[in-house]
C-alpha cells in the first residue's frame, strides 16, 4: 500500500496544483487543488477510483483545461511500475462530470484502478 500511496501522490501532484488524499486536505487549503481516495484493490480485482479537480466557481475554462490535462495523461491506460509490481489507472464512464456549489466547481474524473502486485508490496 505504501508504494501505491507514493505513486498516486507523485502522479496527481504532477499537474502544477497541489494534490491531497481525501483525508489529508488542509482546512485552510486554497483553490485550485486535486483530491483522490487512497485505496488499493486486491491484486486480481479492478476497483472503481476517481480524482476530483477543484477550482473557484468562475474558472470553468481553467477547470476544464486541468481535467483535459489529467485525462490526457491517463489516456486509455496509465501504468506505474513499482517495486514488486505495478498499478494501472483506466478511464471509466462517464469520464468527467462537472459539479458545483455556491463557491466552487469541480471535475469528477471517473477511473478504475488495478494493483498488480502481491499484498504488502
Amino acid at each position: 500500500m505504501k508504494n501505491t500511496a507514493k505513486t498516486l501522490k507523485t502522479f496527481f501532484g504532477g499537474f502544477s496544483i497541489p494534490a491531497y488524499t481525501l483525508e489529508s486536505v488542509p482546512e485552510t487549503v486554497e483553490l485550485p487543488y486535486i483530491t483522490y481516495p487512497l485505496l488499493e484493490p486486491e491484486w486480481n480485482e479492478q476497483s472503481s477510483f476517481y480524482c476530483q479537480v477543484w477550482y473557484p466557481k468562475k474558472k470553468l475554462g481553467d477547470l476544464l483545461a486541468k481535467a483535459d490535462e489529467i485525462t490526457s495523461a491517463i489516456g486509455t491506460m496509465k501504468e506505474f511500475v513499482q517495486d514488486g509490481g505495478y498499478i494501472v489507472l483506466y478511464p471509466s464512464t462517464p469520464l468527467v462530470q462537472i459539479l458545483s456549489d455556491e463557491k466552487t466547481q469541480s471535475a469528477y474524473i471517473n477511473l478504475s484502478i488495478n494493483a498488480y502486485h502481491m499484498p504488502g508490496d
